[in-house]
């Protein structure tokens, strides 16, 4: 019988191949792709949101209004974005993926939609012990991120008696609100 050590190793391991193999898929379109890690980011949080005036995309990526622009219009220039007027409010403009950008996104996608192929490949019993699996490894993920913030609170605490600069109230345990991690 194998132990609960390894059988979390070849979790891992197996894990690790699968993603290996869904990153070739679009690791040629990742590895080409010649924008920063601010336009990226720019350009994904346009796929959330949809077609967003620049002060949303502002307040969604943390950053000013002119940075904001600026990282739009880099899209822009790149063919990726576009300016369009706001149809509810024509004295507002609004930043939009164009075709091109759709394409592109659908491209570095391309890793996930194999993951849903191989997916439908697995037999239904496969399938529900794997969907039972990834969902307990959810509930774990979740509890973890609930204790998080009370680990966070009490680890503020003593840390707050000792006189490390933190401020009050921070919700920043490590004392670097701003750093963007």
């Amino acid at each position: 019988m194998e132990t609960r050590d390894q059988l979390i190793e070849q979790a891992v391991a197996a894990q690790q191949r699968v993603m290996q193999a869904a990153q070739q898929a679009s690791a040629a379109d990742w590895q080409g792709l010649d924008l920063t890690m601010a336009q990226l980011k720019t350009l994904l949080t346009l796929v959330r949101r949809g077609p967003s005036p620049i002060g949303q995309v502002a307040e969604a990526l943390g950053v000013s209004l002119p940075n904001a622009s600026h990282l739009v219009d880099r899209l822009v220039h790149a063919g990726f974005v576009e300016r369009a007027e706001d149809p509810a409010d024509r004295r507002r403009t609004l930043a939009r993926l164009t075709p091109a950008g759709d394409e592109l996104v659908l491209r570095l996608r391309q890793g996930h939609d194999r993951f849903q192929a191989w997916l439908g490949r697995l037999d239904v019993a496969d399938l529900a012990a794997y969907v039972r699996g990834v969902q307990a490894l959810a509930r774990a993920a979740e509890a973890d991120a609930d204790i998080r913030p009370v680990v966070e609170e009490e680890a503020r605490e003593p840390a707050a008696a000792a006189g490390n600069g933190r401020r009050e109230g921070s919700s920043d345990p490590w004392g670097s609100a701003g750093s963007g991690c």
